[in-house]
């Protein structure tokens, strides 16, 4: 990472905004032809793992069946610092970036505990019953597993002049 006064290291804070936030970019490549896809996503911090669920046919599926090195983005904007002149205005946020593996679920035990996590995040009001069979059949789940991940914010921590007082 270039700006290390920007890097993210605490676990906790990289799990709170993979967490948190609602939509993740996913980027496959095919043929040197790079690919983005926004999708909705869980993250499970325990065995480093995004799910991701999307129809059976697309772009995205036919560069991972090709090629399953995947990278994935989320972003937490917090608020535009709007200053004279404009070009000095920046953006507060937090984001982190992931490179990994992808895999098409095929074992619907799995696709259901996946899909599971996916419905705890995105409708945690509705009860936790296991999906049935023909509607696990019918949808593809991807699961990527992390195996590198970078973090950052800006704007970047205060530096202390007395170390006393970090």
């Amino acid at each position: 990472m270039r700006r290390r006064d920007k890097e993210i290291t605490d676990r906790k804070e990289i799990d709170e905004v993979l967490t948190k936030v609602k939509t993740g970019r996913l980027g496959t490549c095919s043929r040197d032809i790079p690919y983005v896809t926004p999708m909705n996503f869980a993250y499970d911090s325990e065995t480093l793992k995004i799910f991701l669920h999307c129809a059976n046919e697309g772009k995205k599926l036919e560069n991972i069946r090709v090629n399953q090195n995947v990278c994935f983005e989320v972003d937490d904007v917090a608020d535009v610092i709007v200053k004279q002149p404009t070009c000095a205005s920046s953006v507060a946020y937090r984001s982190v970036i992931l490179f990994g593996t992808i895999k098409e679920l095929i074992d619907l035990a799995e696709k259901n505990k996946a899909l599971q996590k996916i419905a705890e995040k995105y409708a945690p009001q509705n009860p936790r019953i296991p999906f049935a069979d023909t509607m696990l059949t019918r949808t593809n789940v991807l699961e990527i597993q992390i195996m590198e991940m970078t973090a950052k914010r800006s704007p970047a921590r205060p530096a202390y002049a007395d170390p006393s007082k970090k």
